[in-house]
């Protein structure tokens, strides 16, 4: 894991990425999702469970894991904002019906607001939640911890590697270099390295 992970940071910190940077980046946050105690396939394939994959990173990642369905799988547009000293989070039409078993898939998890607002708008109270993701702070996975809480929810985190600090701007940096991203924007990096599938524009049939 410290050995993939240094590899992203590397990666995310160039002042210019390649495409060979591009797919090294792109292979070892595959690598870390291999490495997981639990793997995102067993789960998204438990019957009834709905899968949620937000664009860019985590749609990419889920269709190379092929843990996204035709069905009973979704890939919702949305976009942090800040507000206040806080972040809003605008989320697309194209969210699922509410489910009571859950996989979601994403690359990193920052401050968690995102994920955050994918449950409370997808969920019932006692619902069932698995996250995946290659990387989180601390911060970010106790504040999902604690909104799962207070949804009611059962969440379990399986995260490959928990680091860093949130800088102003809710990105993770380096606690000591707060200028050195440990991941950067995850999206940006692997998607000119990955073709879109289903083909951009067209969106998946829902349940």
């Amino acid at each position: 894991m410290i050995e993939r992970m240094a590899a992203v940071t590397a990666v995310a910190n160039l002042p210019q990425q390649r495409d060979a940077d591009r797919n090294r980046y792109l292979q070892a946050l595959l690598d870390i999702y291999g490495m997981l105690p639990v793997q995102a396939q067993h789960s998204a394939s438990i019957p009834g469970t709905t899968v949620i994959a937000p664009e860019r990173e985590g749609r990419i990642l889920a269709e190379r894991l092929g843990v996204l369905p035709q069905k009973r799988g979704w890939t919702p547009q949305a976009k942090r904002m800040p507000v206040t000293g806080g972040l809003l989070v605008g989320v697309d039409e194209w969210l699922p019906s509410q489910a009571d078993r859950l996989v979601i898939v994403d690359g990193v998890v920052a401050s968690g607001v995102t994920l955050m607002a994918m449950l409370q708008l997808a969920l019932e109270p006692g619902a069932d939640v698995e996250i995946f993701t290659c990387h989180s702070t601390q911060p970010g996975a106790l504040a999902l911890a604690r909104y799962a809480e207070r949804l009611q929810l059962s969440l379990t985190l399986h995260v490959g590697h928990v680091s860093g600090a949130l800088n102003g701007k809710f990105y993770a940096v380096q606690p000591d270099a707060p200028d050195q991203v440990l991941l950067g924007d995850v999206g940006d990096t692997i998607s000119p390295v990955t073709p879109a599938f289903p083909p951009r524009g067209e969106r998946r049939d829902h349940a």
